[in-house]
């Protein structure tokens, strides 16, 4: 069988795994790139690599679809650029795989459903744990009831970074970029892949829950950004209640963590990047530690645009979901409050505590002086969210 003729958008960053696998794999022939900056100097290296294969290289990813035949584009961008660059992809017929987040609004992701579906073309987000056999298994045992009716979702991701981290890019912790809404934020940017699976673990239907409601609050801390690196949201998934907590002021490395918990009637079960352990009501726990490939997620996309009946790990139409609770969250908060490093020396702690509590930051003794609680907020009408103006910084 022919490989799938396919172009790459964005060549640095995150695109740097793309361009790897894309020219490693039999089953796809790299045949295009496009790189807005190619004279950066952090982008001199990949731009000469992907010439040294042969490829072409554009400027301007339009131009490139004009000159070169393909079936289907990876856009491996700064997310900003990720609703833009997919329609019109779509509106040209091709396939698209998109890095996560699939769009920053989600109006944006609606009008990539609709070209989708109505020209039979194939979107996947490169939610990768989607595809990860514990998430898999995981995701079967809450379908088959083994944990009995969901109650709750507790997520944490308690990650560092440093200063220099959102001085890497012109776009990097900002809430607006290109003219465009950015919100590179934790729960945007580095949370969005448990969030995702939070949501995927969020039903007993075979598909991934879309939240009812969200309450959130959003925190910066670090000097340098303009978005949350600590935020929290409690989300009505109709069947469970998500509690979600995310942070890059965890300097801490041994504390760091990026882990969910279930609930069930019938049982609890962990889930993180490596493994799920399931402990069922009168049974004796069980592990669950596979091998992870995290280049399925490229396969299982190759098989869909070539029609193969196989169940796609990211598709469209859930991974949009995580953009709603995203947009709830940012709806809510309504602010993204400046706090200071004294504030959060036990952010640590705090994740601990409001996460077995299943509590909003604000509602935890002890951070009176400087939480929040946002509004609660009906998803149903955030197809009009563009982002919050820029005179709610405080």
């Amino acid at each position: 069988m022919e490989p799938v003729r396919m172009a790459l958008v964005g060549v640095g960053g995150i695109g740097g795994y793309h361009r790897k696998i894309m020219h490693e794999m039999e089953d796809i022939e790299l045949v295009a790139a496009a790189e807005k900056f190619p004279d950066r100097e952090k982008n001199i290296e990949h731009v000469e690599e992907i010439k040294s294969w042969g490829v072409p290289l554009y400027t301007d990813i339009w131009e490139m679809l004009d000159d070169v035949e393909v079936e289907a584009v990876t856009i491996a961008t700064p997310h900003h650029f990720h609703g833009p660059y997919a329609i019109g992809c779509l509106e040209r017929g091709l396939h698209v795989l998109v890095e996560k987040p699939v769009t920053v609004c989600i109006q944006d992701a609606y009008q990539m459903q609709r070209l989708a579906e109505a020209n039979n073309l194939v979107v996947q987000v490169d939610f990768q744990y989607t595809g990860y056999p514990h998430s898999q298994k995981l995701k079967e045992i809450i379908v088959n009831g083994d944990l009995g009716e969901l109650q709750s979702i507790v997520g944490v991701v308690g990650w560092w970074r440093t200063d220099e981290y959102y001085t890497r890019a012109y776009w990097a912790g900002k809430r607006f970029a290109d003219g465009l809404p950015v919100y590179d934020g934790v729960l945007m940017n580095q949370a969005v892949h448990l969030l995702n699976t939070a949501l995927q673990m969020g039903t007993r239907q075979d598909t991934h829950a879309s939240p009812l409601t969200v309450q959130a609050e959003m925190y910066t801390v670090h000097d340098t950004l303009e978005c949350e690196d600590l935020g929290c949201l409690r989300a009505d998934l109709g069947e469970a209640q998500l509690n979600f907590y995310a942070t890059t002021c965890v300097q801490d490395q041994e504390r760091n963590r990026t882990d969910l918990d279930i609930y069930g009637t019938k049982g609890h079960a962990w889930w993180d990047t490596s493994k799920i352990v399931v402990e069922i009501d009168g049974k004796e726990p069980f592990t669950f530690e596979p091998e992870c490939d995290r280049n399925a997620i490229y396969a299982n996309f190759v098989a869909q645009v070539r029609g193969e009946p196989v169940k796609p790990y990211a598709p469209l139409g859930e991974a949009l979901k995580a953009t709603l609770t995203l947009n709830g969250a940012y709806a809510s908060a309504g602010t993204i409050k400046k706090v200071g490093w004294d504030a959060v020396a036990g952010i640590a702690d705090l994740l601990d505590t409001a996460s077995a509590e299943h509590k909003l930051f604000s509602e935890v003794p002890g951070t009176e002086a400087w939480a929040y609680a946002g509004q609660v907020v009906d998803t149903s009408g955030l197809d009009s969210w563009h982002g919050l103006p820029e005179d709610l910084q405080q």
